[in-house]
């Protein structure tokens, strides 16, 4: 069990450049993982664990050995360099440099998808993931100039849910919305604008469905709201101009699944 008590070591400095570059993690196809709780999910869900790094101070250092028998390669670290790395304000003392999982996605019968294009804030995205996890959609489809999905935040947020649901990265929403809709999937687009039904309106007949949800700022595109089946939104008090995405797309699945 190597313990590191050096700065410069050159696995603290891939840890470093993991949490804030993109382009690294897709280069070594490797993300970070922070807290025991999100480790473990990774774990369930067959997420290959490179390194578990543990604070000599956490209330874990006494399993570092469970953790080896594993199979997991442990690196003990002083606390003075775990904190110089951890992202959360009270870390319990573990951090995980992990292999990217190969996603596989498969449109299935009667399914239920997220689609989202251009979510920019981590936040909101690992929200939408877990949320969908939560209420058994069958996978989230993801334009790929959003946000990170490897991003730490999306994995803390999503605590660690992100692997146990069917995601796709996609490069163009258009041809999405189409194949979509060629699998007899009924594709509904979420706006505030004159063509929408409001959402206590809606009957999701259907038992295979897609619903779009577009970026923070300023929605789906005209192009791709116009070959939706149908536009919906949430009506709310005229004192707010909309709700956070995350929210609306918690309001609308539940919805669904209330249907």
């Amino acid at each position: 069990m190597l313990k590191i008590t050096s700065k410069d070591n050159k696995l603290i400095k891939s840890v470093k450049k993991l949490l804030d570059d993109k382009k690294y993690r897709d280069v070594t196809n490797l993300f970070i993982a922070e807290s025991a709780r999100v480790i473990e999910t990774l774990i369930k869900n067959k997420v290959a664990i490179r390194n578990l790094l543990v604070s000599v101070d956490s209330r874990y250092f006494a399993r570092a050995k469970e953790y080896e028998n594993q199979g997991i390669d442990v690196v003990l670290l002083s606390n003075n360099i775990f904190n110089s790395l951890t992202t959360l304000s009270n870390s319990d003392g573990l951090i995980a440099v992990c292999n990217k999982p190969k996603n596989i996605f498969n449109f299935t019968p009667n399914g239920k998808y997220v689609v989202l294009d251009k979510i920019q804030n981590p936040g909101n995205l690992g929200t939408i993931i877990r949320t969908a996890v939560g209420l058994n959609f069958d996978g989230v489809i993801i334009s790929n100039d959003s946000v990170d999905i490897f991003n730490p935040t999306i994995i803390r947020s999503t605590m660690g849910a992100c692997f146990s649901i069917p995601i796709k990265i996609v490069t163009n929403l258009t041809d999405t919305i189409a194949q979509l809709k060629k699998l007899n999937i009924k594709v509904y687009g979420t706006a505030l604008n004159k063509t929408a039904k409001p959402l206590d309106q809606i009957s999701f007949g259907s038992t295979s469905i897609a619903v779009l949800f577009g970026n923070e700022g300023n929605g789906l595109k005209d192009s791709d709201l116009k070959l939706c089946d149908e536009i919906i939104y949430i009506p709310i008090s005229n004192k707010i101009d909309s709700l956070n995405v995350s929210i609306a797309v918690g309001i609308i699945l539940y919805q669904i699944c209330k249907q």
